[in-house]
């Protein structure tokens, strides 16, 4: 029942932002209030459960390609490119980080620390691989940079509108820049 909670808030979040009330997500759901208020003790504990529930999946997701020995070091990286939850979960949360910031500062803070590690994973792996000498050397600080505002601007929904282009095409083309440069070899 959580898991169903958490989508139906994210879906909650995407279309009115974070004004919405138990009662609209209580509607969402088929249920009552009491029903929500049994899981959370507050819309503030909801919410976050909820980021954490994002965040988690990439974490679980992300464990699971670093641990698989079958799969060599090139095919870890794309799939760890691949791994970014569905826009929808990770946007909906992002495109209200103004009223996030304004009414649960907390939250905010939580969102953007998670942002700021969720290329740790693969960076690691790409250091490791500079390291073993399968890779090129780089600025894997600057390879970090690049990946965090790439995925914000992502995310946005006024810049992905503006520029016609989708998040999982975006997504793509960030990957293959990074995996194969620009420049014919």
């Amino acid at each position: 029942m959580e898991k169903i909670i958490y989508l139906k808030t994210l879906k909650l979040i995407g279309s009115v932002g974070l004004r919405f009330t138990t009662e609209d997500l209580a509607k969402e759901i088929g249920t009552s209030k009491r029903t929500i208020y049994s899981y959370f003790s507050s819309k503030e504990e909801l919410i976050e459960k909820t980021i954490d529930f994002v965040f988690n999946d990439i974490s679980i997701s992300d464990a699971e390609i670093l641990e698989n020995n079958g799969l060599l070091l090139e095919e870890k990286i794309k799939l760890y490119f691949q791994n970014i939850p569905d826009a929808y979960n990770l946007g909906s949360i992002i495109r209200h980080m103004d009223d996030l910031q304004k009414y649960y500062p907390y939250l905010w803070k939580k969102v953007n620390d998670n942002l700021n590690t969720i290329w740790d994973a693969p960076i690691q792996l790409i250091e490791q691989g500079i390291k073993d000498e399968e890779l090129e050397p780089i600025d894997t600080v600057i390879l970090k940079l690049m990946l965090n505002e790439s995925i914000k601007k992502l995310l946005d929904y006024e810049f992905v509108a503006k520029n016609q282009v989708s998040f999982d095409s975006g997504l793509k083309a960030i990957s293959d820049i990074i995996l194969y440069g620009l420049i014919k070899r």
